[in-house]
């Protein structure tokens, strides 16, 4: 397995420097599996601490759908044929259609009671319950239409990643046309299969588990590595070692997600991060060929003028830019997962 990286150094006489020669490099990262390539660019800022948001959820709470009770009278009930009682709940967490929906199937799953959780807050039972009721709900579908085999569990926290509601959800999605990274991904991991006999994850798994440069923990059977050449500022990717589709994945392994990704959420808090997007893909059928994984990336407002972290490089070249080196993100999240996982790592 290769990573291939290619650093181009860009000269110039700087000015905040007495116009000295000065070189300052790019480091451009293709990705093992997609050939994909992430630029890491020298961009030496802090993120400073994230502005308050208790007045805007003060505001938006008094006309939140999402909180009760208004979450039982103001969204949408399931036709009888796939939730007879209306919507699923389960603890504070709650399921129901998706009043603007993304497919056929689309769902939305409150995770908790509560309006406004700070990223370094969210409590890993009410995550567990919201990704459990996710899970049932994309079970009956895939059960009653075998065709929508297709699945993902995702969440956009904050208005900064794409959340038009600050109360916190996730989204469901089963459907029998695959979004484009599960299609192209589908293929290339049958591709890698049938070119070396071996699963490509359970290969990036050894090899990364070797080089101990981006591996952060092994918790049950979920693998924890920040990824070689990510698709956002910083990426952290959950292996789900079995294979097996989410639909027949283990309810104590679901569990174990919640807690890997609320220890995620506290390291990203740490950094002064307050938003991310977090997607998980389901194996379809065939597990070998796409292994049920997710991704979880940071979204923030750069200095000082609070720009976009997506710029015309993401948006029109399809290529991420970082300032924030993988290696990095994993030693700090690894000290973080011994710390509430103890000897699982």
């Amino acid at each position: 397995m290769e990573f291939r990286s290619i650093v181009k150094n860009a000269v110039f006489f700087d000015p905040f420097n007495n116009f000295q020669r000065t070189e300052r490099p790019t480091d451009i990262r293709f990705d093992p599996l997609t050939g994909r390539s992430s630029r890491i660019i020298y961009f030496p800022v802090t993120l400073p601490p994230p502005a308050d948001q208790s007045p805007l959820a003060e505001v938006t709470k008094q006309f939140c759908p999402f909180c009760k009770p208004a979450v039982f009278e103001k969204t949408p009930r399931f036709p009888e044929q796939i939730v007879p009682e209306g919507r699923l709940t389960r603890g504070g967490a709650v399921v129901f259609p998706n009043a603007f929906p993304y497919d056929a199937h689309s769902a939305v799953a409150v995770v908790t009671e509560g309006h406004y959780i700070k990223m370094d807050a969210f409590d890993t039972r009410e995550l567990g319950d919201g990704l459990v009721l996710g899970r049932e709900y994309l079970t009956r579908v895939n059960a009653l239409f075998p065709d929508c085999a297709h699945l993902s569990i995702n969440m956009n926290y904050m208005p900064m990643a794409g959340g038009s509601i600050l109360h916190p959800h996730m989204q469901l999605i089963a459907g029998d046309v695959p979004p484009n990274y599960q299609r192209e991904h589908a293929r290339l991991f049958l591709e890698y299969g049938k070119a070396r006999g071996t699963g490509y994850f359970s290969d990036l798994i050894d090899e990364e588990q070797r080089r101990r440069e981006r591996f952060i923990a092994r918790t049950g059977n979920i693998v924890w590595l920040c990824s070689f050449a990510p698709l956002g500022i910083t990426e952290f990717l959950a292996i789900f070692e079995d294979g097996q589709p989410l639909v027949q994945t283990d309810e104590s392994v679901i569990e174990d997600f919640a807690l890997g990704m609320a220890t995620v959420l506290k390291y990203l808090a740490s950094m002064n991060f307050a938003s991310f997007n977090m997607a998980l893909f389901s194996a379809p059928t065939d597990s070998r060929a796409f292994p049920t994984h997710a991704r979880i990336v940071p979204r923030t407002q750069l200095p000082p003028v609070g720009a976009s972290d997506v710029n015309y490089f993401e948006m029109l070249h399809h290529e991420v830019l970082t300032i924030i080196k993988p290696e990095e993100s994993a030693k700090g999240a690894a000290v973080l997962f011994k710390e509430v996982f103890g000897r699982q790592t």
